[in-house]
């Protein structure tokens, strides 16, 4: 009987952890607003409360309160694959507080954000692709780069580790190149969609998205540009590649 309690303690966990698109964040963190289209704030915890305004994609916000009751929301991004979460308490940049569903927010700033567009060479020499550039925005890199060894017709193949655990793969060379984030614990496969998308994606107006085996996938219309994100081991990963 004790086994059986156990069990069905284990899977609540579970259940109850994955209710969650954002990892864990505290009162006073900021957390940047993710949705494309913006995001509603209001003035109770839920779907049906009066709208106060609507916060930009990029909007910084502080986290005011997340003690009061919570009640799970979802939105769905595409069949098979929801944005799950809940109502957080929040305050703008220009001092407005209202609530708003924490879904489409993370502690990572929007890829639109990264300075000087996508020139590799404008930030950092020695930040050689714009997912690295990406990621020192967040965090500082642990040493220097690891080279490992090239496959046949590869140009690049190397490592970057950061200080907050993230680590960049990236693997350029003759058909084509990809770049692996392996985000650090906490980070969730919402926030990596919203994120690969944004910095992969961005201007490609067709997207093909579907979902296998735990694995999400967006792919351009050319099928020449692909995201995948998946959850391995605990570690979220977010691969860009592109098709020469």
């Amino acid at each position: 009987m004790k086994n059986v309690f156990f069990i069905f303690s284990i899977c609540f966990l579970i259940s109850a952890q994955s209710l969650f698109a954002i990892g864990p964040y505290a009162i006073g963190d900021q957390l940047t607003v993710h949705a494309a289209n913006g995001l509603i704030l209001r003035q109770t915890a839920a779907p049906t409360g009066t709208k106060i305004k609507t916060l930009d994609y990029g909007t910084l916000v502080t986290v005011l309160a997340d003690n009061f009751k919570k009640t799970p929301y979802f939105v769905a991004f595409f069949s098979g694959f929801t944005v799950k979460g809940f109502w957080v308490k929040v305050r703008t940049p220009e001092g407005q507080e209202g609530f708003v569903f924490d879904g489409y927010l993370s502690k990572y700033k929007t890829p639109g954000s990264l300075p000087n567009g996508d020139d590799p060479n404008a930030a950092d020499n020695d930040a050689g692709t714009i997912q690295e550039r990406y990621l020192m925005m967040h965090s500082a890199r642990k040493g220097k780069r690891i080279d490992l060894p090239k496959g046949p017709g590869r140009y690049e193949q190397y490592r970057v580790v950061l200080v907050n655990g993230d680590e960049l793969e990236v693997n350029t060379g003759e058909g084509g190149s990809s770049y692996t984030i392996r985000f650090h614990k906490g980070v969730t496969m919402e926030e990596a969609y919203l994120i690969g998308k944004s910095l992969w994606l961005e201007d490609i107006e067709k997207i093909k998205t579907s979902i296998s085996k735990g694995v999400v996938t967006m792919l351009s219309d050319d099928e020449l540009y692909s995201v995948d994100i998946e959850n391995k081991g605990g570690f979220v990963y977010l691969t860009m590649q592109h098709a020469d």
